[in-house]
């Protein structure tokens, strides 16, 4: 495919002026325009590579967990499928990008969620998280966007390694030159018989600049992971009647160009990308139990998929305070699955194959008066195949900020309505698909409050609403099949802070309460805890020597297994501690995660992690 959207530059007047690597630094992904994370109507956080080293040999899922709003399911230890509910949203809701690339996969049975335990942390340089509605720069991020961006080294060449309990090894290396770089990462962590996640990448890319006006940039990403776990609602190592784990291999294979021209009239971006992804699933399936007399049968699946994408855009900006983008974007996209369900008494091949294409205009506009900033997004998808019907949608996004008296803060508000079509499994799969389903539709509100940059406590407040209609659910019937018929609605407050002290100390707090429902009643949601709360305390100790604090509450949160039927997972309450000492140019991280050693399960029958300690190394080579 051709994925993801950043429009990669500054304001044309100050693009000659400013390096590609400040561009890339300053500006989000929630947009289309240019903008930094304090002039985004949505809640971003970004996680820089000094906010990363903290948390080597952290998985990917972790460190996304400890983010407020943020909720992962199943860890890579237990090698289970890592899903992601974001403001009590369905994790298929949510787009993940790497290096610019859309990763979600509309084969997959989960509705086209991106499980996170088949990614590494520790070829990462950098991770934007946009809550709220981001679809105008991005199809499908209707609830939100995680975007991660491989390692940009410094010339030179740098390596690290760590080893930890639960089985946890990693390595990392790169090398880079004025041009050309290379890196690749390993983790692996669990055992073959409890639960094991394995990944492994290796990633490629070229910048260049040719000639005063126009930028080059060029990434590879070739990487695979393992999986073993007990399969999904089968209560665990507590409770699974069949002992077998199943297991979940994937490769994935992208490649994307992006160029930027710079001209006396504006900015002319470009982007194409192709990816691709082979996976292959082997589950033992589930014995009968107390919610479902029939369980699951066991079933093996290969899938492959592939998506194109090209994406063209013009920008524009005016003095008199207006920036502008407009610009088009065609993706093309098919997969096929072939699925065999062993029956006991028979077997069942069911294979099925679709494709899409979709085609859109897009723009956006930002008017700066004085303190006040009015911006509007407008993005509209016309859809073609056997996977869409000849659909099309719009997607408008409308915000309002204004900047308060001098060390006051600011204010802003915001409005955005979008859509997102069936997964291909939904569409297609010949036993419970259903060709006829419509798109689901999110609406998101949110208004907020943020100090100003030189405020003694520097931090936001957001209070948010959701309402998603048409959702995807399953239907016992007969006959079995897929339908429209779900609706959620979310409300909640988001909060974070931070405070450095005259002894350089730094104190950060953030955290969400979040109320979600469904309106036509029904079992609780699933993984939506109401609190979710995180201190973090940073200590130097010298000037080569940090110690850091991490206290992390989870409230509990509602799950269900086949044998135990339905549940509630207790809350936790976790700290972690961390040193980290420079050596020249080697550093060492030693921590301790879980100190007090709580053990809560993190899906019923499935303990999270108790204490563990692990040591990493990193070092840069001249």
């Amino acid at each position: 495919m051709i994925a993801g959207l950043l429009l990669f530059a500054a304001v044309a007047a100050q693009a000659e002026e400013m390096p590609e690597t400040q561009l890339e630094e300053q500006r989000v992904t929630a947009s289309a325009l240019p903008i930094t994370p304090a002039a985004t109507s949505q809640h971003v956080t970004i996680l820089r590579r000094a906010d990363l080293d903290a948390l080597r040999g952290e998985s990917l899922p972790t460190v996304l967990a400890r983010q407020a709003g943020l909720v992962v399911d199943r860890g890579p230890r237990s090698g289970g499928y890592g899903a992601l509910y974001l403001r009590g949203a369905d994790p298929s809701h949510v787009v993940v990008l790497v290096d610019h690339v859309r990763q979600n996969d509309p084969l997959s049975s989960r509705g086209s969620a991106v499980d996170l335990n088949t990614l590494s942390v520790d070829d990462i340089e950098r991770i934007e998280i946009v809550r709220g509605n981001a679809s105008v720069a991005n199809a499908e991020a209707i609830a939100g966007l995680i975007h991660i961006f491989t390692r940009r080294a410094e010339q030179g060449a740098a390596a690290g390694a760590g080893l930890g309990g639960d089985g946890l090894r990693s390595a990392h290396a790169g090398w880079a030159g004025q041009g050309p770089r290379l890196g690749a990462a390993y983790r692996e962590e669990g055992d073959a018989g409890g639960g094991l996640s394995r990944t492994r990448a290796l990633n490629a890319g070229w910048d260049a600049r040719l000639g005063a006006a126009f930028a080059l940039q060029a990434d590879a990403r070739l990487a695979d992971s393992r999986n073993r776990a007990f399969p999904d609602d089968s209560g665990g190592p507590r409770y699974a009647v069949r002992r077998v784990l199943d297991t979940r291999e994937s490769e994935s294979r992208q490649l994307s160009l992006r160029g930027e021209y710079t001209a006396r009239a504006g900015v002319l971006e470009l982007q194409a990308a192709t990816l691709s992804r082979d996976g292959d699933e082997r589950t033992p399936g589930v014995a009968p139990g107390l919610r479902d007399p029939q369980g699951l049968p066991p079933i093996t699946t290969q899938g492959n998929y592939r998506r194109n994408e090209a994406l063209a855009a013009w920008r524009v900006g005016r003095g008199d305070g207006l920036l502008m983008t407009a610009g088009a974007q065609y993706q093309r996209e098919s997969g096929h699955l072939d699925s065999l369900i062993d029956f006991g008494v028979m077997q069942l091949a069911v294979p099925f194959s679709l494709r899409r294409e979709t085609a859109a205009l897009f723009a956006e506009a930002r008017w700066q008066a004085g303190p006040w900033a009015l911006q509007g997004g407008l993005r509209h998808e016309r859809y073609g195949g056997a996977a869409a019907a000849d659909a099309s949608a719009t997607h408008p996004l409308l915000s309002l900020q204004h900047s308060l008296a001098a060390g006051r803060g600011s204010w802003g508000a915001s409005l955005a309505r979008a859509s997102k079509l069936p997964s291909f499994y939904a569409l297609g799969q010949p036993l419970v698909g259903n060709p006829q389903l419509k798109p689901e539709t999110a609406q998101q509100r949110e208004l907020y409050y943020a100090t100003a940059g030189t405020a003694v406590w520097s931090g936001r407040v957001s209070l948010f609403s959701a309402r998603y209609r048409d959702l995807v659910d399953f239907d016992a019937g007969p006959p079995p099949r897929l339908v429209n018929r779900d609706r959620i609605e979310a409300e909640g407050l988001e909060w974070r802070g931070s405070r450095r002290f005259a002894n350089d100390w730094q104190l950060q707090l953030d955290g969400c309460w979040l109320q979600v429902r469904n309106p036509d009643g029904g079992a609780p949601l699933r993984y939506r805890p109401k609190i979710q709360a995180g201190a973090q305390l940073g200590m130097p100790l010298g000037p080569q020597r940090e110690l850091s604090l991490r206290l992390q509450h989870l409230g509990r949160r509602f799950d269900s297994t086949i044998p135990s039927g339905d549940g509630w997972l207790a809350a936790t309450t976790n700290l972690d501690l961390a040193l980290r000492q420079q050596f020249g140019a080697t550093q060492l991280l030693l921590a301790l995660e879980n100190l007090g050693n709580t053990r809560r399960d993190e899906t019923l029958g499935t303990p999270q992690p108790g204490r563990r300690l692990r040591l990493m190394l990193d070092w840069r080579l001249p």
